[in-house]
């Protein structure tokens, strides 16, 4: 059967299992999900995943969803290299942390400032523009701390692939100079990577620019219920 990847093409976590399934060298079939059209909460899609979030990642019948947990099962059972995720212990702990911080902290920050108005009936408030520009702030100081090329260090790590996406995210939403300019560090990794890692960054790019798109032209999802989020902004004026 193989790999299959339940994808939206400007959906940031599907793209960073992709640059997961590239870095690797893994074989797979990507399945497009219509985002706008609703298709992630459908009742075919739910019995992969019941949270009716993208992406799944389908292993010969073996389902996984949330990005971070399928970034985990992959770097375990398919291992290409010592670096990507290391061995030793506290190295790892470092990678795990990171992958932590992303999903706890810049991404869940980035979603309710950036991501979630966009998308959604939600308005821009300065208090997540605080808590976001935080974010930034605690990330400016690991990578202080690590001073590398990487945000662990040296190498690539998995933890690197979801955090680009973050500060893609970034750039494809906001005024990405005035939001990076206090953060030189964050913003040298992350110029950094489009030159050192020229076949991820293509991946990253192409969900940079749908998001840019988005961003002037907010679709309308009114049409869709969704169990969590309000989808008719016109009660927002």
């Amino acid at each position: 059967m193989g790999i299959k990847l339940y994808s939206a093409s400007d959906s940031p976590p599907s793209l960073v299992v992709q640059m997961a399934l590239k870095y690797l060298r893994i074989d797979y079939e990507l399945v497009n999900v219509d985002f706008i059209g609703g298709e992630h909460h459908k009742p075919e899609y739910l019995e992969k995943n019941p949270q009716g979030e993208i992406p799944v990642l389908d292993d010969n019948g073996f389902f996984l969803s949330e990005s971070v947990a399928i970034l985990l099962y992959l770097v375990e059972k398919y291992k290409k290299d010592e670096t990507f995720y290391p061995t030793d212990s506290k190295e790892r702990a470092i990678v795990n942390h990171r992958l932590v911080f992303h999903l706890t902290t810049l991404y869940d920050r980035i979603m309710n400032y950036s991501l979630l108005p966009c998308f959604y009936a939600y308005t821009k408030t300065e208090e997540n523009l605080k808590k976001f520009l935080h974010a930034l702030k605690v990330f400016e100081e690991y990578m202080k701390r690590t001073s590398g090329a990487y945000v662990t260090g040296a190498n690539l790590t998995v933890c690197d692939l979801p955090l680009i996406m973050d500060l893609a995210c970034i750039e494809a939403m906001e005024d990405y100079e005035l939001t990076l300019s206090p953060f030189p560090l964050v913003k040298k990794w992350y110029e950094g990577f489009k030159v050192n890692q020229p076949d991820l960054w293509i991946i990253v790019n192409q969900g940079l620019v749908e998001l840019n798109e988005f961003s002037k032209n907010p679709p309308d999802l009114s049409h869709i219920k969704h169990p969590i989020h309000p989808t008719d902004k016109t009660k927002l004026k």
